[in-house]
């Protein structure tokens, strides 16, 4: 479907130009669609494979904090250690207990998140919370008390809720109970 009519392109270029004129599945196509057709697909496999360029604000890196201290967002306290230095944390015949201070705005995923205690343990005990959802309405302040065993297991947890304290125990098979 080339023109009769000369052009003013060099001869090689006029080839390229007039390349897509015999291609059949475009047939229905006049030939200035077909070349915008094929324009607009190069220009967008160019734009997919144009190199990115590296980002010019400045990036965050980890760095070494190891003379440094760091404010935590939430302070936790062992009150079993710092109330009384010389007492020891409560022990019975299933772990030790520890107790330990809600701050403000936390949650009991990130109490046990940032003691290093399993949180899958925290989603277990929410599954059989029950009335008052004691795990859920925690208050800055509140006095939550962990047990553990020897391993490092929690095999139970006390926080007082809206009609006094309940006591979350695991069972043989690894999950809670709401005992009281």
């Amino acid at each position: 479907m080339a023109s009769e009519t000369p052009s003013r392109l060099p001869g090689p270029l006029q080839r390229v130009w007039h390349l897509l004129d015999d291609v059949r599945w475009m047939d229905p196509l006049p030939p200035l669609h077909r070349r915008g057709i094929v324009i607009a697909l190069l220009v967008m496999l160019l734009a997919f494979l144009w190199p990115a360029s590296t980002p010019q604000y400045p990036v965050e890196r980890p760095a070494d904090n190891a003379g440094k201290s760091v404010p935590m967002q939430a302070e936790i306290y062992d009150n079993a250690s710092s109330a009384q230095n010389s007492a020891q944390p409560k022990s019975d015949a299933q772990g030790t207990w520890h107790s330990y201070t809600v701050a403000t705005g936390q949650t009991l995923a990130q109490l046990f998140r940032d003691n290093n205690l399993p949180v899958n343990d925290v989603f277990a005990m929410a599954r059989v919370e029950g009335d008052g959802q004691p795990l859920s309405a925690l208050q800055s302040g509140q006095q939550v008390k962990i047990r553990q065993n020897a391993q490092g297991v929690v095999t139970g947890l006390t926080v007082d809720g809206s009609n006094g304290p309940v006591l979350f125990t695991r069972q043989p098979d690894g999950s809670f109970i709401r005992a009281q």
